[in-house]
């Protein structure tokens, strides 16, 4: 049976570089593989015009948001592009810079749509000279926060590696699940990572680079969005911990962002991935531990989270 089309949706504020990153991406489908939705809060399109050369179904949602008013019109699309013979193997949706995913997502991953696709990322797009948004913009920070891949744009007006540094961690302290990647003018700039599947991989990676969990831990924005990371040496008992995370979209509902985890379940000999967006969570199972020592970590982001709550609750999933 051919696996279902997934959707990517490409997210960030106004000017951040997503039509330009996307033709870019679109550049290396074949022509009948790829399906785009824009949406433009006006009522006249420019994106669409941009991309129209590359893909062979391209629609756009005009006078409205995807996270409101023109949600039934992205569910009307989505089902329409999954009915084609063939259906795109992958149909992007860009949003405007004036959306929050959380609709989007919604829209996505319940209902009728959820039964002929699935959600496979949320890749959101940031220019990196412009990151005061992360304090000053509630619904920059949300688009943040939802993003299982971060791209920087604009790399190259940054002066040095400091400033680089700084912008990751000021990225980090709002979502330090996310993969994180530099851009130019819509490329890459590191060329193993260029292409979106080799970034949407790398969500599988056990929290390779050591300082974004360490700084995830800055205070958090006045806005209320905060990230909780949390570890645990060792396996977890598998039924505890999942009963653990079923517990948490109950208790935080709609203020639990997004979760990802790598983690070591007793009797498992491979890494537990966990992607969590909204109340939907994907599990899937990465590279073995080997000779390396089992550890579980999860980073949660949202609102009015219990740091001491969900480092108890994590601590009790323990193995015995």
């Amino acid at each position: 049976m051919d696996a279902p089309p997934c959707i990517t949706i490409v997210t960030g504020p106004l000017g951040a570089g997503k039509t330009t990153l996307l033709n870019r991406w679109l550049g290396t489908f074949e022509r009948g593989d790829a399906a785009v939705i824009v949406n433009e809060f006006g009522d006249v399109g420019v994106d669409g015009e941009l991309l129209a050369g590359r893909v062979n179904e391209l629609v756009e949602l005009t006078g409205g948001c995807l996270c409101c008013t023109t949600q039934a019109d992205l569910v009307r699309a989505l089902l329409d592009l999954s009915a084609r013979v063939p259906p795109p193997k992958r149909v992007f949706v860009e949003t405007s810079g004036a959306a929050s995913p959380a609709g989007v997502v919604r829209s996505i991953t319940r209902g009728p749509v959820s039964r002929r696709m699935r959600l496979d990322g949320v890749v959101t797009v940031l220019d990196a000279t412009r990151l005061e948004r992360l304090r000053e913009s509630l619904l920059v920070t949300e688009q943040t926060a939802y993003a299982d891949v971060i791209v920087l744009s604009r790399a190259e007006a940054l002066p040095d590696e400091n400033a680089r540094a700084e912008a990751l961690a000021t990225v980090a302290r709002t979502n330090p699940a996310a993969t994180l990647a530099w851009a130019t003018r819509g490329v890459l700039t590191d060329p193993a990572e260029g292409d979106l599947d080799a970034l949407l991989a790398k969500r599988t990676d056990d929290f390779a680079a050591p300082w974004v969990i360490v700084r995830s831990d800055a205070p958090s924005h006045e806005q209320g969005i905060e990230s909780v990371s949390v570890s645990l040496d060792g396996p977890v008992d598998g039924d505890r911990f999942s009963t653990w995370v079923e517990s948490l979209a109950v208790l935080y509902g709609g203020r639990l962002l997004r979760m990802k985890g790598i983690v070591a379940v007793a009797g498992v000999p491979v890494r537990v991935v966990l992607q969590g967006v909204g109340d939907q969570v994907e599990v899937s199972m990465a590279s073995p531990w080997g000779e390396d020592a089992p550890r579980s970590r999860m980073v949660f982001i949202g609102y009015g989270l219990d740091r001491a709550s969900l480092e108890a609750g994590f601590a009790a999933c323990a193995a015995s």
